[in-house]
């Protein structure tokens, strides 16, 4: 018998997860939780969407018996903005009302003068799911994956024929404002991919 595979293992390993995590203690042996700095799950992929788990993501614990709270714990997303929470979290979307709530969020809070920002539409190149073995395009500067609706700066070198397409979140309403700390004065010099000056 497996000395790691013991009701006093599972107990334990349960207990310190807890304690890594309070925030997350009752959920932790299956249900719904929100990500926290304290996540052990947090900036890894999501095994259904392969989207990281970000800071406040909603996530649906999944604890099957013989597995311990940890690394091998199955978590996935519970947000109605990502396709593995299910159709009826899905289902809470309604396109034509998030569109408009956008428009508000940007007209209220405008980018810098000269400053081109993109909202990742679904569809866009950069949201395409994995294949081969990679993983989803990410911010340049946090690491986390780019997902339906965030607002990215995408690299500004060679606007008629763009080379990189290396993107960098400024999305203040996801918590995401990666490009005002890369780049205070809101107005890139080189190219994010290979520091060349842009033209």
């Amino acid at each position: 018998m497996d000395p790691t595979d013991t009701p006093l293992r599972a107990a334990f390993d349960l207990g310190l997860a807890a304690a890594r995590d309070p925030a997350n203690r009752a959920a932790l042996r299956g249900g719904l939780a929100v990500t926290t700095l304290d996540s052990p799950w947090l900036y890894r992929p999501c095994p259904v969407c392969a989207h990281s788990f970000r800071v406040g993501d909603p996530v649906r614990i999944g604890v099957q018996s013989g597995l311990q709270v940890g690394a091998d714990t199955l978590v996935r997303h519970h947000s109605a903005q990502l396709p593995c929470a299910g159709e009826a979290v899905a289902a809470a979307t309604r396109p034509a009302e998030l569109a408009a709530f956008f428009a508000g969020m940007d007209s209220t809070w405008p980018p810098p003068a000269g400053l081109a920002l993109h909202r990742l539409a679904p569809g866009h190149p950069l949201l395409a799911e994995p294949r081969g073995g990679f993983s989803r395009h990410t911010c340049a500067v946090c690491g986390h994956t780019l997902r339906p609706h965030d607002q990215v700066v995408i690299c500004p070198c060679r606007p008629s024929a763009p080379m990189c397409r290396i993107a960098i979140h400024r999305d203040p309403l996801h918590g995401l404002s990666c490009w005002d700390a890369w780049c205070p004065d809101g107005r890139a010099h080189h190219c994010l991919a290979t520091s060349r000056p842009l033209d």
